[in-house]
């Protein structure tokens, strides 16, 4: 992750700059996830305050809710497929759920329709 962390600024610096905003935001909302990931360990050493821990939910819900107008162009951007987005378990996960789905190793029309 601290690679992650370390490399992804620089990518951001490189990108277009109608592109670093939407970006940035993308990168702040994988450190807050990171945050709050690890909060037990943050707080117990010191390196968070309580009023910044509490402020983490706040922050995560703000970001994805700036991020949220952009994420059909974002899913685009990464070449996430429309078959990817309507996988079978986004469609009704409580049907898709309601049996042995073998690890989602067949087809969700075959077995809807049988």
């Amino acid at each position: 992750r601290k690679a992650v962390v370390s490399t992804q600024s620089t990518g951001i610096e490189r990108a277009d700059a109608e592109l670093q905003p939407v970006l940035k935001k993308m990168y702040n909302l994988f450190l807050v996830s990171l945050l709050q990931e690890n909060l037990g360990f943050y707080l117990t050493n010191g390196l968070i305050s309580k009023g910044g821990a509490a402020s983490l939910r706040g922050d995560f819900n703000r970001l994805v809710a700036e991020i949220a107008p952009d994420a059909l162009a974002l899913a685009e951007g990464f070449g996430i497929t429309e078959e990817m987005l309507s996988a079978p378990i986004a469609r009704d996960w409580e049907l898709y759920n309601s049996y042995d789905n073998a690890g989602e190793m067949e087809r969700y029309e075959d077995i809807v329709r049988s």
